[in-house]
C-alpha cells in the first residue's frame, strides 16, 4: 500500500484503490476503487492464468454500489471462471440486484445463466446483443433478459450510449454525476499495446467472427458519440483504466487531426477510408 494506492499482485502500475480486499497469489483480486462511492474491480482471471488464448492480461468485472441506486454488476465472465467471480462478489459483501451486459462477447456474457440463477436480480442487455438469440460464438444462454436497452436510456444512475462496431450492440454506461464512464471494450488502455498507461486507444481486436470488416472502422468512428459527455475516469476491461482527464484524452484521440492542422481538418480525418492516389495528390496540390 502506498498512501491510498495499492500496487496489485499481477500489475506493474499503480492502481488507485481505497483497499485491496484480497491479495492472494491467484484470483480473485478485489479492489475498491478510489473514484466514487462505491466501485469495485473484481479480477476473475489474472494475466498468468487461464488457457493460452486468453492469457497475458487481466480479466475483470466491475461492481457498483452507488448512492441512490441498487447494487449493480456490469458484465459477467467466461463460464468456466464464474466461481472466481462469485468469490469476488462475496468479498465485496453485497449481493447484486441488477446485471447490465455491455456486449455479446464471451468474457462479458458467458456466465449470464449462472449469475442470473444465483442472484435475485434484474437483467439488462443491449437490443442488438441479446445473448439468447446469438449462437455466433458457441453461446448457449437460456435465460431471457428482463430488459432490452438501446441508446440514451437510463438504467438507475447510468445513461446508455450505443457505440456499435466492436459488436452490434456494444454500449457504454456513463454516470456523469460520479464522473466516470464504463467503457468495457469500446476503448482499451494504452498499456495493452505496450505503451505507457493513462491513455485510451482503439482495441486491437475490433471485431469478432461474423462481424464484417467495415465494423472495425465503425467501432472507431462511433467513438464520437462519447464526446457529448464529460467524465474524469474511463473504466476498461482490458488495459489500465484511465483515472484522470479521460473524456479530454478521448477527445484528443478521436479528433487527432488537430495535431496536424490548426486551421482545417487533415486529410486523415476528412476521409478515414481508402483514398485513391489521384485524389490524394489533387488535395495536396490544392493546399
Amino acid at each position: 500500500m502506498v498512501g491510498d494506492r495499492w500496487i496489485g499482485r499481477h500489475d506493474t502500475y499503480l492502481y488507485p484503490a481505497r483497499i485491496a480486499l484480497h491479495m492472494a497469489d491467484s484470483t480473485p483480486v478485489v479492489r475498491e476503487l478510489d473514484i466514487a462511492d462505491t466501485v469495485y474491480d473484481i479480477t476473475w482471471q489474472a494475466a498468468d492464468e487461464g488457457p493460452d488464448i486468453t492469457r497475458g492480461e487481466r480479466h475483470r468485472t466491475y461492481f457498483f454500489d452507488l448512492p441512490g441506486d441498487v447494487p449493480t454488476l456490469v458484465d459477467t465472465c467466461f463460464q468456466n471462471r464464474v466461481d472466481y467471480l462469485f468469490e469476488g462478489i462475496e468479498q465485496v459483501g453485497v449481493e447484486p440486484e441488477r446485471l447490465i451486459i455491455t456486449h455479446r462477447h464471451l468474457d462479458h456474457v458467458g456466465a449470464f445463466d449462472e449469475v442470473a440463477e444465483r442472484y435475485d436480480l434484474e437483467t439488462w442487455v443491449p437490443e442488438a446483443d441479446n445473448p439468447v438469440e446469438i449462437d455466433d460464438y458457441g453461446i448457449d444462454i437460456q435465460t431471457e433478459p428482463d430488459h432490452l436497452y438501446g441508446d440514451r436510456e437510463e438504467i438507475g444512475r447510468f445513461e446508455t450510449v450505443h457505440v456499435p462496431g466492436h459488436s452490434p450492440g456494444n454500449s457504454v454506461l456513463v454516470d456523469e454525476a460520479a464522473g466516470f464512464a464504463h467503457c468495457a471494450d469500446t476503448v482499451c488502455g494504452s498499456d495493452r499495446r505496450g505503451l505507457p498507461p493513462g491513455y485510451l486507444i482503439h482495441p486491437p481486436q475490433a471485431t469478432h467472427t461474423n462481424q464484417p470488416p467495415e465494423a472495425a472502422v465503425a467501432a472507431e468512428v462511433n467513438l464520437e458519440k462519447l464526446l457529448d459527455y464529460e467524465f474524469e475516469v474511463a473504466l476498461l476491461n482490458h488495459g489500465t483504466p484511465v483515472f484522470e482527464n479521460a473524456s479530454e484524452k478521448l477527445d484528443r484521440y478521436v479528433n487527432f487531426e488537430s495535431n496536424f492542422s490548426s486551421s482545417a481538418q487533415s486529410i486523415h480525418a476528412r476521409d478515414r477510408n481508402t483514398i485513391e492516389a489521384d485524389e490524394l495528390y489533387t488535395l495536396l496540390d490544392e493546399e
